[in-house]
């Protein structure tokens, strides 16, 4: 509760402090078919993720039709973006769609953190390529151009490491050992209330031991679903493009890269649910600092929260709160 308040509190301050005036006479300017390009873009976004998670399945031998999985990742990823879950998460209500259509649990937990993993790793690179298009771009200098450098090397560290990891098995399952511990001592830290027991976390841990060990394993059978997810990004991405052109401010996709990729990493490793306040605060810090007027930098990052996250959310709960419901139900219910 605190976390999703702190991230409203930072959204209630970008707001005041971006001067609400202007970005009212900015959002005026928008033209009805303005949004068109942003909705489309998030609507086939999600079509792009539910083939990726059809494909992984299709490798995990449970086949289930694409209307089935665009309606589960649909339905699954919506919940994620409510501030307040009462204790239901995406995770939670994929798992109980799965169930419903018979597939089994051990199956279902490994396509959807194989899934995940792929969708982290491609993000690293697109994070990667928007820093070398700034760097190629010429457009930084001074304190930013050392910045950028260093968080382009930070990033290819990273993505290295991720490579070795996944070909290195002693050393990936010590590094997964590590994270582990250490995200169980931040989570006591900061939210006691909200912390699994040590023996979840080497559980999970485990699972993701066995997702890489089955990618490896068909190494030429994920490479469809990670040319989705990687298109998934693209589309995803171009939510932000087109919201920019609606605010009567095109950036080149590069630019938008940067900004969409350091706000969206910086969402997903912080505890705000949804990233609230968060993903808005840092993109637009990026866009400002890429030469954005400051209330053009808020309106189009706020489409791209409205078009894909509250629009979406929306549209979930009214045709499909009965399935919201049952899968609170059954998270509730007692594990004998």
């Amino acid at each position: 509760m605190g976390a999703a308040l702190l991230g409203l509190a930072i959204l209630v301050g970008l707001v005041i402090f971006a001067d609400a005036r202007a970005l009212l006479e900015t959002a005026r300017g928008i033209p009805p078919s303005g949004l068109i390009g942003p909705l489309l873009f998030s609507f086939l976004s999600y079509a792009a993720m539910a083939r990726s998670y059809q494909g992984i399945a299709d490798l995990a031998d449970q086949r289930l039709p694409f209307p089935v999985w665009l309606r589960i990742t649909y339905v699954s990823n919506t919940v994620n973006y409510v501030v307040t879950s009462a204790g239901l998460s995406g995770f939670a209500v994929r798992m109980f769609l799965l169930s419903q259509y018979g597939v089994a649990s051990g199956r279902a937990v490994l396509i959807s953190l194989v899934q995940t993993f792929l969708t982290n790793f491609t993000l690293l690179f697109f994070i990667l390529g928007g820093f070398v298009s700034l760097l190629i771009r010429q457009q930084l200098s001074g304190f930013a151009l050392v910045a950028a450098s260093i968080v382009l090397a930070l990033f290819a560290g990273v993505l290295i490491y991720a490579l070795v990891l996944v070909s290195q098995r002693r050393l990936r399952r010590l590094t997964l050992f590590w994270i582990g511990k250490l995200a169980h001592r931040l989570l006591r830290r900061f939210a006691p209330a909200r912390t699994p027991d040590l023996v979840r976390f080497w559980r999970f841990q485990h699972k993701l031991d066995q997702g890489v060990e089955f990618l490896l394993s068909r190494k030429r059978g994920m490479i469809g679903p990670t040319a989705w997810i990687t298109f998934d990004w693209v589309l995803t991405s171009g939510i932000l493009w087109a919201a920019f052109r609606s605010v009567s401010h095109p950036m080149p996709p590069g630019l938008v890269m940067v900004g969409f990729g350091v706000g969206l990493f910086i969402s997903l490793v912080s505890f705000v649910p949804g990233g609230l306040g968060i993903m808005e605060g840092s993109m637009t810090a990026v866009f400002v600092s890429l030469g954005v007027p400051l209330h053009q930098a808020v309106v189009a990052v706020l489409i791209f929260r409205l078009t894909y996250h509250v629009i979406p959310l929306v549209v979930s709960v009214f045709l499909f709160h009965g399935v919201f419901r049952a899968a609170r139900q059954s998270v509730a219910l007692p594990r004998g």
